[in-house]
Formats: structure tokens, sequence, C-alpha cells
């Protein structure tokens, strides 16, 4: 690697990224940063000593308590109150501005909270499912760190409609946790005119707690007044300090209690009727053998849940329902690299914060870090596809899981446990030949999969370092998918990270290691994938080797960050080698990188004379090959605005200067990629009011001509306190001057290494409106509906050829050399030196157009605590057509009209699924 290269190029970022931070500081208003300080910021700023964190008592109980509510047992007036609650907002540090007190009492099976919640004026409410968001609504929370290892705890919030929430959170994570957690708890309101009332009961059994007689947890209590956008807290963390798990108080008087219950089981029984058009293949004189157009499915399984320990969880499923409720966003992806969709089912996120590895490393602009347990690759879409020659199939479109099982929890002494065993079925695809002959193929191979985490914490969470391994075996013997599928697939990893004894600073690690083994063809594969293109003719630090049955790699990561304060910033680097590979059991799209990225950010919270707060960043990053060559870099500012009528306004802007290109032709010579322009404007307004609008503006354009323009609006809004919608139209254009489409060999190419690589001028347009309705009766009953309508055209045209290595430059096939004529059936018959002695070749015409409409229906019903009834409809309305062969009957492929391609959606044959599913 040429380092000298790396740093000089670095050192000039550096230097560009700063100039821009000023001069954004310097424009913005005197007034704006004149402010007024009360007991607040900066003043507020300091080190941290848990063991002098606030203490509260828990007063045990022996007779029963109905949770209504009320708060009319005598053992609630024994409890002392918590009452020291203050502001993160508006006004940090000043007192809660209406009456609140707290009191938690216990009994042998559950903890109670009861808060009073005084409130001089009406009390802001809206009815929501369970788990919604409550940002237009007061709204009580209560978190514990029930093991007190300041690293991970419970969330449960309510508001005066009794809407029920809950999550599991970690010390680094961000946002309401994860709320995938269901436990079986209860909780009642009341509204007076005098404010509300919070009684919440928490079984012991739902919570992970010490052994030991005399128990010692953490916890943080919130109270939310919207109609004054204010957040108090108890105990209080300066919004300039690193707050969290790590920052909670403590809570005293609770002992000899045991876990309760040991075993939970979640039985289930589903119904799915399946209504989808079947179209019978021109030529074609029978039906399709496989569905009659209303199919109907049934199942039934069991999922296990075995309390080992106090703090120590087995979960287990047999013949599970991993159906998801919800669709996955339309998408067309013209790029080489593979869309990462989000895990939603419930036993793989549930829990899944201990198999997370790595904190920090570089992130943003320059990509995501590998992610070396994906769990969506664990029952995913079988890989094997039916011959060319089928004229009706019926492939499964997700792999059998047999059966899963992982044990999670803390283990003693600062260890946390994960690990997740998975073991997926063979599976077979059917198809028949235009002769009605009925064939079957095998798609995908039995599984075995394997992810195990082992992590500890010292020093009160703040050092924490672990272990990772995933494993992936799969059976290939007697297969026809040896040759396209690793047999096996291994990763392995150590990681640390630690936080000053303030928690402002974040040191951090890693280093993994990668190897998959399998057939020679596979493995071929492997290093000519668009991660890495090891076939690049002009690159001198990888080779494709043809014979090779195995490849391995490392990643390796080091990060500081500082992580509060008035200035926070973040440094990552991070190397993966161009052997990494992690995708069968993991996801990355990229190897051969070294990466470099940074932010440095000034933050300023003190309300001034036109804004309440304000930021402005600055981040230079840039990455390298492992040849030294730099095939990214960018420096973008950005500044963030609150106004004291509590609208948000951002601006970024971004310069990406002319760099190398190893990705634009796909496997062939280096490119040049041109120095280009961006932005981004955002404006929110006031999220207390009914009505919610967002607007979103992007824009992009380089050197080369080309360009990408987008406008998005979020439109959210409160119609009563049962129904809320949200409206998301979204629509973009872009132009691009080389669009990659295809690579011909051509001995004769002798400047592009014995091939022509061809691509296209691309003009591209996207539509789509997401929108959501949501109904809830009551807070256990609701009703939530989605639509997507979704448009994507494209028009191909002025067909070129990459003209030279290390260029941005293309020879247009007719203007600058050779021929170019399209025949009828749409195909480009392209001849690329004209007279010479070149032959001609051909290129389909890649004009699209990709129409959908995607929806469901959820009704969901929690007729008792832990038991829920699903009610779900399901429609697509696909169809996709291109600009060559039968399609080519469409003249207006590739063009855009809203009108027209909205009611022509409606025109499209539904595929529509019902079920029924009842835990």
């Amino acid at each position: 690697m040429h380092i000298d290269k790396i740093m000089c190029s670095w050192s000039r970022l550096l230097g560009t990224s700063a100039l821009l931070g000023v001069l954004a500081l310097v424009s913005l208003p005197v007034s704006a940063l004149q402010v007024d300080r009360g007991r607040q910021g900066s003043d507020l700023e300091g080190g941290y000593d848990h063991e002098s964190a606030p203490v509260a008592r828990a007063v045990q109980t022996g007779e029963s308590l109905t949770v209504d509510g009320l708060l009319e047992e005598e053992i609630w007036l024994q409890a002392s109150p918590i009452s020291e609650f203050l502001q993160t907002l508006p006004f940090e540090g000043e007192s809660v501005t209406e009456r609140t007190e707290v009191r938690i009492v216990y009994d042998e099976d559950a903890i109670y909270i009861g808060a009073e919640l005084s409130d001089r004026n009406p009390v802001t409410t809206r009815l929501a499912r369970r788990d919604s968001q409550l940002g237009d609504s007061d709204s009580f929370v209560f978190l514990v760190d029930s093991y007190h290892d300041h690293e991970t705890g419970y969330r449960f919030w309510t508001n005066p409609s009794g809407v029920k929430g809950d999550a599991t959170v970690r010390s680094n994570g961000t946002g309401r946790g994860d709320t995938s957690w269901d436990p079986v708890w209860d909780v009642a309101t009341s509204v007076s005119d005098s404010g509300w009332v919070v009684e919440m009961r928490i079984p012991f059994s739902q919570l992970r707690f010490s052994p030991e007689d005399q128990q010692v947890w953490g916890i943080q209590i919130e109270r939310n007044i919207h109609r004054n956008q204010e957040n108090a807290t108890y105990p209080f963390t300066p919004n300039l300090e690193r707050s969290g798990v790590s920052r909670f108080g403590h809570l005293h008087g609770i002992a000899g209690i045991e876990p309760g219950q040991r075993l939970e089981l979640l039985p289930y029984v589903v119904a799915r009727g399946e209504y989808l058009e079947s179209k019978k293949p021109l030529g074609v004189g029978f039906d399709n053998p496989y569905r009659s157009g209303a199919d109907h499915f049934g199942g039934t399984g069991l999922d296990l849940k075995y309390r080992l320990a106090s703090n120590v969880i087995l979960d287990a499923t047999v013949n599970p329902d991993f159906g998801q409720v919800e669709l996955d966003p339309a998408v067309i992806n013209l790029t080489a690299f593979e869309t990462r969709f989000s895990e939603r089912r419930a036993f793989f996120v549930e829990g899944a914060g201990i198999f997370n590895f790595s904190e920090g490393g570089p992130m943003g602009s320059v990509g995501r870090p590998p992610q070396l347990a994906y769990s969506r690759r664990i029952g995913r879409s079988p890989r094997g596809r039916v011959p060319s020659a089928a004229v009706f199939s019926q492939v499964p479109n997700a792999t059998t899981i047999l059966g899963a099982a992982k044990v999670t929890g803390q283990v003693g002494d600062g260890w946390s446990l994960g690990i997740l065993e998975a073991v997926t079925g063979k599976e077979t695809g059917s198809y028949t030949t235009t002769d009605g002959e009925a064939h079957e193929i095998l798609v995908e191979p039995a599984a075995n999969n394997f992810i195990m985490r082992l992590r500890r914490q010292v020093e009160g969470g703040a050092t924490r370092f672990g272990v990772i391994g995933t494993a992936l075996n799969r059976d290939l013997s007697g297969t026809t998918l040896v040759d396209r599928l690793h047999s096996s697939a291994y990763s392995s990893g150590i990681d640390f990270a630690h936080e000053s004894t303030d928690r402002m600073w974040l040191f951090s690690g890693a280093l993994a290691g990668s190897y998959v083994r399998g057939d020679a063809e596979q493995i071929l594969r492997t290093q000519r994938a668009s991660a890495r293109y090891y076939q690049r003719p002009d690159a001198e630090h990888v080779d494709v080797d043809p014979f090779a049955t195995s490849l391995k790699g490392f990643y390796a990561m080091g990060y500081i960050g500082k992580q509060a304060g008035t200035f926070t910033m973040r440094n990552g680097i991070a190397f993966v080698s161009p052997g990494f590979e992690v995708n069968d059991i993991g996801f990355q799209s990229h190897a051969d990188r070294i990466l470099f990225d940074t932010h440095y950010q000034f933050n300023e919270i003190n309300p001034g004379k036109i804004l309440r707060s304000w930021n402005v960043s600055m981040s230079p990053d840039a990455v390298w090959n492992f040849a030294g060559e730099r095939v990214f870099a960018n420096v973008n500012s950005s500044l963030s605005f609150e106004f004291l009528n509590y609208w948000r306004t951002s601006l970024r802007v971004q310069v990406d200067p002319w760099t190398d290109d190893d990705r634009l032709t796909r496997g062939g010579p280096m490119a040049r990629s041109p120095s280009s322009f961006a932005g981004n404007f955002n404006l929110n307004s006031d999220g207390r009011k009914a009505v919610v609008p967002r607007l979103t503006y992007s824009w992009r354009s380089n050197d080369a001509g080309d360009w990408n323009r987008s406008v998005q609006l979020n439109l959210n809004a409160r119609v009563r306190e049962t129904l809320q919608f949200s409206l998301g139209p979204s629509y973009t254009r872009s132009y691009s001057t080389a669009q990659y489409m295809q690579r011909i060999e051509d001995p004769l190419a002798v400047a592009t290494f014995g091939s022509r690589y061809v691509f296209g001028e691309l003009d591209r347009t996207r539509f789509s409106m997401v929108t959501r309705v949501n109904a809830t009766f009551s807070p256990r009953l609701s009703l939530q509906l989605y639509v997507e309508p979704f448009v994507s055209v494209g028009d191909y045209g002025g067909l070129k050829e990459f003209r030279s290595p290390g260029t941005f430059d293309f020879q247009k096939y007719g203007t600058d050399v050779g021929t170019v004529i399209q025949d009828q059936d749409g195909r480009y018959n392209i001849d690329p030196d004209g007279a010479g002695p070149a032959g001609n070749f051909r290129v389909s015409d890649r004009d699209f157009s990709y129409r959908s409409l995607l929806g469901n229906a959820v009704l969901r019903w929690e007729w008792r605590p832990g038991a829920t009834l699903f009610l779900v409809w399901q429609q697509r309305r696909i169809n996709s057509i291109t600009g060559h062969g039968q399609d080519r009957a469409y003249p207006w492929v590739g063009t855009f009209d809203l009108g027209r391609d909205l009611d022509d959606i409606f025109n499209i044959a539904a595929d529509n699924i019902l079920m029924i599913k009842l835990n």
C-alpha cells in the first residue's frame, strides 16, 4: 500500500473541511449566537461518579394491589415520593413545570410504579397501538436496569389513554430501543381535572436480575408534557453529557425476590389464503398445475421461553411462523450491490443487540461497516432457479426454518452471552415444460446456521470487550448447487470499547477474519463478485486464482470519538481486505477498502433571541483500495437550527473531488470519478401541532453532466384522538451520462485489455407515495393500513464505450466511432469500428417501466396479556416492462406520465393474501 499517497490526500481533505466549517460558523447571525444562560448547557457539564447517583426506595407490600390507575391502597401513602424532576427540554436544568410524584412498591411477584402527574391544563393524549411513538401526546416513561450492569435495561411507557409501550435498551443505543420485546405486564391510567395518574405492574418474571438477596437496581423516570415540548427526568443528566443506562439513579429496598415462572409457551395457529393470478403463456394449452388462483394453507407451531436462571433465557421454536406482517419497500436497484433490508421477524429481532459486533468505526458517506451476523440470511429466498424452458413453476419464497433456538443473558461477573442456532431444510422447486412434463430441481440445500457472542464489561460498564463467531455449513453433496454456493463459511472477531469516566470519550477497535470454502467454480464467482472484482485487468495487488477452493480475509477497525459536550467528534479508520467475505451469514457491500471517516460538530443548546438550539458540523471522508488508489473522497458541512417556535431546518453541502473509480467498469480497468457538488435541505414544522409537514429537497451534479434532483414531502396528521395518518410523496429525476450496461469480449480492444465496456445515457424518473392510516379503538385493538404506489422509469440512449483506463472518457457509437442500429425487436446492433475488423455485437434496449402497488391491512387485538389475534390482508400489483422482446409493443416504455402510470396501476391484476393468526 502507498501510505504516503493516502496521508497526503487525507491532509488536503482536512484542510478543505476546516475552511468550510469556519465559513459556515461565521455565517451565523450574531443575534442567534447570543444566549441567555441560566442553569443550563455547559454550566452543568462535568465528570460523573456513579456511586453518587441519587437513591430512591421501594416499599414492600403484603396486600393485593388492583391495577386501576387510582392508587387508592394504603401502601402508596407509605412509599416515599420521587419528586426531584428537572427539565432537559426546553429549559435545561429548571424544575418540572407541573407537580410530579412517583412511588415504587413491590410484592413477591412484581414491582409497581405509581405516578401522580398534576396538570393545571387539560392533558394532551391520543390512542395508538402498542409500542407507538407518543411525540404528540403527554407521556410517562419508567426505565429500569434490573441487572444493574450499567449496560442494559428495560423501558416501559404509557400516556393518559393507557397506550402501552415497552423495549429493551442498551447504554450505547439510541432512540426508544428494541421495541420487538413484548413482555406481559399491566398498566392503567386515569384522567381528572387536576392531571392524570399512572399505575404499572411489572412481573419479576419479565425482568432479568442477579440472584442476590438485597437488590440494587438502576432506574430513570421521564415525564413529557406535550404542549410545552417539555421533558423532565429523574435523575437529571445535562444534554451535553453522555446519558443512558450508565447514568441511571439507584433503587434500593427490594429484597428476597424470585424470578417467578421458568417456562412460557406461545403456541400459534395460522390460516392463509393466496389468491394469485396465473397467466397461461402463449402457445401453452394447459393450465398452471401448481396454482388454482385460490389456494389455502394452514399451520401451527410453538415458541418456547425457558428461564435457565434469573438472568439467562432460552428461546426455542418448533415449526416457526416467520411471516412478515409489513412488506419490504419497493426498490429498483441498478447498482452492482445488494439492497439491505431490515429484520422484522420477532424471534430474530428480540434480544438481537447482544449479537452486535464492534462499536464506532467509519460510517456515513464511506458506507456501512461489514456486519458479521445478519439474521435475514436465515430463511432467505432460495438461490437456485428453475430452467428457462419452464412454462409453469413453483419455488418457495423462503427457505423453511425447521427449528431455531437461542440463549441470551448475563452469566456472572459482567459477562453477557448470546448463542443462536437455526437449521434450515432442503427446498425443491417444481416446474413444467411445454410438453406438459413435470420436473423437480433442488433450489436450496439443507444448512446449519450458528452465531455465538461473548462479551464482558468491567469498570461499571465503561470498558467492554468480547468475541464473536459465526458458522454456516451447507449439505451440497450430490446437488447441482455445488458451483453456486459456498459449502461452508466462517467468521470470528474480537472487539473492545472504553469510555472515559465521564462517558464523554469513546475509544474502540475490532479485528475480524473470514473464511469461505467451496467448489473452485463458486470460489471463482466470489473472487469476481462486485465487492472485490479480482479480475480487474490493471490491478496489481489482486489476482484471480481459478483453482482456489477457499478464500480468506480480515477486517480491522479503530475509532476515537467525543460523544457529548459542546464539541463532539469522531475519527474512524477501517481496513477491509480484498478477500474478506461474510455475505453467507453476514452482510457486506465492499472489500479491498481502507476507509477514513471523520466528523466534527459544535452544539449550542441554550435558547437565544431567535434560535432555541443550533449546530454546525464538518466531515472529510476518504476511501482507498489496498493498492493505495483513492477511490472516494468528499468534504461536507452542515448547519441545523431549531427556532423558538419549534420549527427546525438544516442545510448540508458536499463537495467530492476527482478520484479513481475501480467499480465503474464492474471488473474492468480503472476509471475516474468526476468531481461533484451536492446538497440537502430539510424543513420541519412544530411537532406539537395536529398537522406536521416536513419538506426535504436534495440535489447533486458533477463535472461530467450527471445530475439528480429529489423532493419529498411528509405530512403527519392527527385527525382525532383515535385516528392518525401520514402521507409521503417522493419525486426524483436523475440523468447519468454513463450507466453501465454490458461487457463484450474483443481481442481487438487493446486499449481496454481485450474487452469493450458498453455504457448508456440514462434518464430516470421515480415517484412513490407511502400512505399510512392508524386507527386505534382501544389500547389493545388497532387497525393499520399501509399503501405504497411506486413508479420507476428509465430511458436509455447515447450508447458508448469506455475509451481508456484511468479516465472518464467515452466514445459514442454512431457519432465518435462505429455505427449503431436498433432492430425491430428493440435490440441494438453495434459495429464498434465501422469499416474496421472488429465484429458486430448486440445489446438489449434497457428502457424500463416498473409500476407497483403494495399494501396491507393489519387488525391487531391483544385480547389478553400475552395473547394476540392478527387479521392480515396483503395486496401486490406489479408490472415490469422492458424495451425489447414482446414488451416492444408498448411504445411508452421508459417515459413518465404520472396520471397514466397511476391509472394503469389499478388495471394490473392483483395478488391477494389473507391471513388469520392467533398467538
